[in-house]
């Protein structure tokens, strides 16, 4: 078959058949936790999307990108007809369960054709997602292939922007960034979980890592996690056109009902050492000397950090380090970044 006939007998309609193992927020509320539906905004103006992103709640804005190019042009079949012979490197055979990798990232990358990845993604089994994930979309595929419109355009910002690209399955594991963040939704479906930054501590932090969190959603344990029934907790469906509004620190876990094509845009100025010290001081001592040994293996040694969280951050003892000797708390915060 040629390689424009492979492409053609790819899906471009959205997936019906969903991975329900992705419906965390039906998982939680069969717990007894309260889970309440994502805020829904309508923007009709510019002033309008500028006010919704000023009050710093997270909010669903349904449709707000349906305009966009990429909506046709990032489809399974698209992809692979625009971008065939491009060499990613990918993520396999992903662990479809808990909160660490139980080896180091490196060991699940795999570099192969788009093509190939692209099939792969579209079969593969949930119980072992794949994801080409965390990559800034320009170096994927050039500017003109995702056009964003009028909607960046429209807040004035300088965006980060990275393309995820997946299988059923794929998870981003609980967790929080220091950015504001647009997460739009270019095909399939996603199910997201949100935890206001206010209520950090029902996310339960890793003691020497403080946006990541030690609970895997998807296997509640309200008993040994009982700040959980006190949080707000909001859960909800990304479909295509969707834009998803998170607030700078919100917790998030987002993970795909089906085969997934996703755009995010973090933007803005990121949360500072003085916003996460209270944080610290309430997670105590574990935290406290989780932070002073990696303050000194990673920061003051040089030693490198492993990695087996999903994309890993740096440990809060080496933002600490950064924010002692470069003044930015977040200066290695991109893990692709050398």
């Amino acid at each position: 078959m040629r390689p424009d006939q492979q492409a053609a007998a790819l899906p471009d309609e959205v997936a019906t058949d969903f991975y329900r193992g992705a419906d965390v927020g039906r998982v939680l509320a069969d717990s007894g936790l309260g889970v309440a539906p994502l805020e829904i905004g309508t923007p009709s103006s510019p002033a309008e999307l500028r006010r919704a992103i000023g009050s710093r709640r997270p909010l669903l804005l349904p449709g707000l990108a349906a305009d966009w190019p990429a909506l046709v042009n990032w489809t399974p079949g698209e992809l692979v007809r625009r971008h065939r012979d491009v060499e990613v490197t990918a993520l396999m055979n992903l662990p479809s369960e808990g909160t660490l990798f139980p080896q180091d990232q490196q060991k699940y990358e795999q570099t192969l054709p788009l093509a190939k990845f692209v099939r792969t993604m579209l079969t593969t089994p949930p119980e072992a997602p794949c994801y080409l994930a965390y990559k800034r979309a320009t170096e994927l595929f050039g500017e003109s292939d995702y056009d964003f419109g009028s909607l960046l355009a429209e807040l004035d910002v300088e965006p980060d922007s990275r393309a995820w690209i997946g299988s059923a399955g794929t998870r981003s594991m609980l967790h929080s960034d220091l950015k504001d963040n647009l997460f739009c939704q270019i095909w399939g479906v996603k199910h997201v979980v949100l935890i206001p930054w206010p209520d950090s501590m029902a996310a339960y932090p890793f003691p020497d890592n403080i946006v990541n969190s030690q609970l895997d959603l998807a296997r509640p344990d309200p008993a040994r996690y009982p700040r959980l029934r006190r949080a707000r907790i909001y859960a909800g469906l990304l479909r295509p056109g969707d834009v998803l509004y998170i607030p700078r620190g919100c917790w998030h876990d987002i993970r795909s009902c089906t085969p997934s094509v996703s755009l995010n845009h973090w933007f803005g100025e990121p949360l500072r050492l003085r916003d996460y010290l209270p944080l610290m001081a309430r997670l105590g001592p574990r935290c406290w000397q989780a932070s002073a040994r990696d303050f000194v293996r990673s920061g003051l040694l040089g030693r490198r950090e492993p990695t087996t969280f999903f994309f890993s951050p740096p440990s809060t003892g080496r933002r600490l380090f950064d924010a002692v000797r470069w003044g930015n708390f977040s200066r290695a915060n991109d893990p692709t970044d050398d």
